[in-house]
């Protein structure tokens, strides 16, 4: 269980302690200290923000500009829901959605990011039925961009208030700590942040020389192209995105008070993934229903299905019997050519992203 409580409201956050394992707080901030500018900083804020949340199922994501996100820390996907969500799934993201739009909180949950637009929020409701009722998430900011979520996942109920607010009491502090991380694993070489990753990234000096690259890096820009490269991405502004072949290079100012690469520039070189989903669903649903020559009550049964129903709510929201929907379940089977609920998501999906 948490071991603080905290005012609902997150903006005067206050953490009571009582009944507190202090020592073990500690550590845990004693461990984020420690691992400041290390590969082991990520774990070691997921550690400390478990302790505010009662929550097994946790995952630590980065989000880039361009490129797919990628889990820096996975305790929460299996084997084939990882593959299923880096394959395709992330284009549903909701925190995609926000890091895309450029409007990042410090913290939020997915109840509080409740779309008003209906593609959106039919899309955050296909993305939910993965087992996801509610997700607490904490956002730091990174160099070019990025974003690393700290994410939370729960099963069956909302995150409560007193965890918001323990979570927005606590931000001000892994932010600062996270600011040091960022100046230390640059100033090491940012495999903390980048190191093998998919994104490359080239740290030069102010008259353009490199100072460091990441292997990312190296994997894809041969020695002789580095110079020519550099060139293009300091050819624009800072921030503005240049392509290179099938991938997206930009820059930025390194604002940092350290010797080593003061008034030096941080390029990233990102392959261009497909980004949030934009498409109109009820656009994509006609065209799906339409190749598939579905009937009205058909694609209600295919919209609800995706949204994760079961048969005896669909029932009821249709006014029909269990036994009836069934019926209609087994002949849209047929028509799909598919044997199970599973597949109907799968072939829209399908359907939806070979259409874009």
């Amino acid at each position: 269980m948490p071991w603080v409580s905290c005012r609902a409201d997150p903006r005067s956050a206050e953490i009571v302690l009582a009944n507190v394992p202090l020592p073990v707080t500690f550590d845990r901030i004693a461990a984020l200290i420690a691992a400041i500018g290390t590969g082991q900083f990520y774990d070691r804020v997921l550690a400390l923000l478990g302790t505010l949340v009662d929550c097994e199922r946790r995952l630590v994501i980065k989000y880039s500009r361009f490129a797919a996100p990628e889990f820096l820390v996975n305790e929460s996907l299996d084997e084939e829901s990882t593959r299923n969500y880096l394959g395709w799934l992330y284009r549903l993201d909701p925190l995609l959605r926000l890091v895309s739009e450029g409007n990042v909180p410090a913290v939020t949950t997915f109840a509080q990011m409740r779309s008003e637009d209906r593609s959106n929020a039919f899309y955050d409701e296909i993305f939910k039925s993965g087992k996801i009722f509610d997700e607490l998430v904490l956002f730091l900011e990174a160099p070019g961009g990025a974003y690393i979520a700290f994410c939370f996942d729960h099963g069956s109920r909302l995150a409560t208030p007193e965890e918001i607010a323990a979570f927005s009491a606590v931000e001000p502090v892994v932010a600062e700590a996270h600011r040091l991380h960022v100046q230390n694993a640059i100033a090491g070489g940012l495999g903390s942040i980048y190191g093998d990753r998919r994104v490359g990234v080239l740290v030069t000096d102010a008259g353009g020389q490199a100072i460091y690259r990441n292997s990312a890096w190296e994997a894809t820009v041969a020695d002789e192209q580095c110079a020519d490269l550099v060139r293009l991405a300091f050819s624009v502004g800072q921030r503005e995105p240049s392509h290179w072949h099938e991938h997206v290079l930009h820059w930025e100012y390194l604002d940092l008070d350290i010797a080593q690469v003061r008034s030096s520039r941080i390029l990233f070189l990102e392959s261009h993934a497909p980004g949030y989903l934009k498409t109109d669903i009820e656009t994509a649903l006609a065209a799906f229903c339409s190749q598939y020559r579905l009937s009205h009550r058909e694609r209600q049964i295919v919209e609800k299905t995706m949204l994760g129903y079961p048969t005896s709510l669909i029932a009821e929201k249709l006014e029909l019997s269990a036994g009836t929907i069934k019926n209609y379940k087994q002949r849209l089977y047929l028509k799909l050519d598919i044997t199970s609920e599973r597949e109907i998501f799968s072939l829209f999906m399908s359907h939806l992203l070979g259409h874009l």
